[in-house]
């Protein structure tokens, strides 16, 4: 830095600077780019590309899958937009916690094109991961119009089915690391915690909970846009408060089996991801509402942004584990601290149990298959010496596939049964339902009507007057005066308000719709040609 400004900056100035200015100067700039470089960190794509390709490409489809859930929220508008905005509160809050709370500090993840709050939180997990799982299984559960205590629990399956090819391929390709000694994260299956299910399950089932009780107190049933700070509340607090109901949820059945009665997190986490299942099959079983279902006859069109997100997901991983090769990988950047292998750290959970876990990586002794250290010189391991700070950002390197053909079908299988769900969601429910909405007209002033009244009427007429043809007439009157025909014109008048500079002007468009009505009905008679009508006119009214 002062390489940089002497040459570029002092010797520029038409002043002299003295020494104390320098050193002043020097180092509130070396100050700002600390604190910009721990607000973002940018990493050169080339480099990611050559050491840890998959992760790249997992980048670039989590950008893609993010822009359509934005686009389909966006299109939506209303409600769907605040719960978009409301979900990126939900990724901050929670990843934040999770960084700064040492009991929760317990995942590394790799470095990305941009990475937030001390290279730590990639891009793609605030504007991705948690948009593509949390949004994704909202509105797919929206359309199935459950009641409120089965919305919750059916989006966080849906959040978990979406997660879990992406947790199995994501640690075996390296795309972050977990903590080698937390008691939280041993019981794995194919190295994924037990606890990631039921994390994504219980946060989402609790962001959908404190949003549906907090519009119920404090906004309308109908969406009114001048209502936007209460809006942006209500997304606020779930956004905030999931973590903490979730939170909660661990502590009524995980924390105390596990802690106290040593019960396997796999037993918990089954049990808990049945017990939302059960609750969505009844309600769904008891749903009488008609528009949870498919109209007979209507054909609608349900391939939207949020299933060609689905599709997108899906077919990634299918592919991904295929063509991986995670043996190539080289993963530089923030990992679990290397240090003194003796030293312990407290773990305090929500049961009120301190549990331990060692506080550094022990470098010769640790249990991560999906990761050593053969990429580097020696296929030697970082290592500290004493009185020397823990060794944070180092390199590991990715390990083979012990049996590639098992992950395939573990991945195909979850891809193809857990799309299947989606499919009935999407086809074979209902619409996405839209909040009524509180219209707003403007006000007719005695100039405006003046100004728009003669139009409107003289459109009206001359459309009635086209439409109404002697046909008609002479048909009607043929088959006598008692005879109603079932024809009826129904008039509606569309207006459209435009105010090019400061004039108002209004566009009038009037559709002219014929439809059948039940009538009386007509008098026994063969209609003949219209040269009897007449003696049928006259024989009736000689009647």
């Amino acid at each position: 830095m002062d390489f940089i400004l002497d040459q570029y900056v002092f010797n520029y100035l038409p002043f002299n600077v003295s020494e104390a200015w320098r050193k002043s100067i020097t180092d509130r700039a070396v100050n700002l780019v600390v604190n910009a470089d721990w607000w973002c960190k940018a990493q050169d794509p080339r480099k990611i590309i050559d050491n840890h390709t998959s992760f790249f490409a997992a980048e670039i489809v989590f950008f893609f899958l993010c822009a359509l859930t934005f686009i389909h929220a966006w299109r939506k508008g209303g409600r769907y937009l605040y719960v978009w905005i409301g979900i990126l509160i939900h990724a901050l809050n929670v990843e934040n916690l999770c960084y700064w709370i040492p009991d929760l500090d317990n995942f590394w993840q790799a470095q990305g094109i941009l990475t937030f709050f001390g290279m730590r939180a990639p891009l793609y997990i605030l504007l991705g991961i948690y948009h593509m799982f949390d949004y994704t299984a909202y509105v797919f559960v929206r359309r199935m119009r459950l009641p409120w205590w089965a919305e919750g629990p059916a989006v966080g399956l849906g959040a978990v089915m979406l997660d879990m090819p992406y947790d199995i391929m994501g640690i075996k390709l390296l795309w972050w690391t977990w903590h080698d000694t937390d008691p939280n994260l041993y019981d794995r299956m194919y190295w994924v915690p037990w606890n990631s299910y039921y994390f994504h399950a219980s946060f989402a089932c609790s962001f959908v909970w404190i949003l549906t009780l907090a519009r119920k107190f404090l906004v309308p049933r109908e969406y009114d846009w001048k209502l936007f700070i209460r809006e942006f509340i209500c997304v606020f607090l779930a956004g905030t408060g999931a973590f903490w109901l979730g939170t909660l949820q661990f502590g009524l059945l995980y924390h105390p089996m596990h802690d106290y009665l040593k019960v396997h997190s796999e037993i918990t986490t089954c049990i808990f991801l049945a017990t939302y299942a059960v609750i969505v099959y009844v309600a769904d079983r008891q749903n009488k509402d008609p528009l949870a279902r498919p109209l007979r006859g209507v054909r609608r069109y349900w391939f939207d942004e949020l299933a060609l997100a689905v599709c997108v997901h899906y077919l990634f991983y299918m592919v991904l584990v295929l063509v991986a090769d995670p043996l190539n990988i080289v993963a530089e950047g923030l990992h679990q601290p290397i240090g003194p292998c003796h030293l312990k750290q407290s773990v305090l959970t929500p049961s009120g149990l301190v549990l331990t876990k060692d506080k550094y990586l022990c470098p010769t002794r640790y249990d991560e298959k999906m990761f050593d250290f053969h990429c580097l010189p020696e296929g030697r391991p970082p290592q500290t010496t004493e009185g020397q700070p823990p060794l944070e950002w180092y390199a590991i390197c990715g390990t083979k596939f012990d049996n590639r053909a098992e992950y395939i079908l573990i991945i195909w299988g979850i891809c193809i049964l857990f799309g299947s769900i989606f499919y009935q969601w999407a086809a074979r429910s209902g619409e996405t339902p839209l909040d009524p909405l509180k219209i707003y007209r403007l006000r007719q002033t005695p100039a405006r009507q003046a100004y728009n009244a003669p139009a409107r009427q003289d459109y009206n007429a001359s459309a009635r007057q086209d439409y109404d043809s002697p046909v008609r007439q002479d048909y009607s009157s043929s088959l006598g005066q008692d005879y109603t025909s079932p024809l009826r014109d129904d008039y509606t008048t569309t207006s459209r308000y435009s105010r090019p500079g400061k004039t108002l002007l209004r566009e009038e468009e009037t559709t002219v719709t014929r439809r059948v009505v039940s009538t009386p009905k007509a008098p026994q008679q063969t209609l003949s040609p219209r040269k009897s009508s007449p003696k049928k006119g006259k024989a009736k009214r000689s009647e």
